[in-house]
């Protein structure tokens, strides 16, 4: 899934917050997003969602320009190949973790009967096998960010938007993150794109950085 902005410029009010930026994402990158507070990268992140649209310009993905699609459906269609997790994780607090992944598959259609083993696959890959029938506020902060990038991934995502996904985790469980979203890109080609102010992450690792400034 490639993700393209193209000449876009976005305003909030008088507020400035892109002018004519161009940009390719390549399905498998693995992209940090950074820049001080207010430079635009949540913008970026929900462009790419279209929960917010371009003053101008265009956001294409898969080739589609997000602002010329009139049917809901092909937007959807779109949207279910995109995992999201946040800094604040967002799950359902009155759910256990394993019926806040059930809940996405479920939203997004996925077989019934392959529900169960799907979660198995996906509380492993982020190690939470042993947690997972626990609810929310029976975790860890490092647990937490499992639980949600397992809610993400269990739509077998092609993109994955990190939107300051270490901010609340101390350095051991922002790096054991990191480590995982790097297995995740390497295993299965999923791109990650992750917005992000901790500089040791850019300067430790080999990736494409997107600086938005001023």
């Amino acid at each position: 899934m490639e993700i393209v902005f193209d000449n876009v410029t976005k305003n909030y009010g008088p507020i400035n917050v892109f002018r004519d930026l161009d940009l390719k994402i390549k399905a498998g990158d693995f992209i940090f997003v950074t820049g001080p507070s207010g430079s635009g990268k949540s913008t970026l992140i929900k462009m790419i969602l279209n929960q917010v649209k371009p003053s101008s310009g265009h956001v294409i993905i898969d080739g589609q320009k997000l602002s010329e699609i009139k049917d809901k459906r092909e937007i959807d269609r779109i949207r279910k190949k995109i995992g999201v997790i946040f800094q604040d994780f967002q799950l359902i607090n009155d759910l256990t973790i394993e019926e806040n992944i059930a809940l996405a598959l479920d939203i997004v259609g996925y077989p019934e009967d392959k529900i169960s083993s799907r979660i198995n696959e996906v509380v492993k890959l982020v190690k939470l096998q042993h947690r997972y029938f626990l609810f929310p506020s029976q975790l860890s902060g490092g647990e937490l960010q499992r639980a949600s990038l397992a809610r993400a991934l269990s739509v077998e995502p092609e993109v994955i938007l990190a939107d300051e996904p270490t901010g609340n985790l101390d350095p051991t469980n922002a790096w054991n993150l990191i480590k995982i979203l790097q297995e995740i890109n390497e295993k299965f080609k999923t791109t990650i794109v992750m917005t992000t102010h901790n500089m040791d992450f850019i300067e430790s690792l080999d990736k494409k950085v997107i600086k938005l400034d001023k």
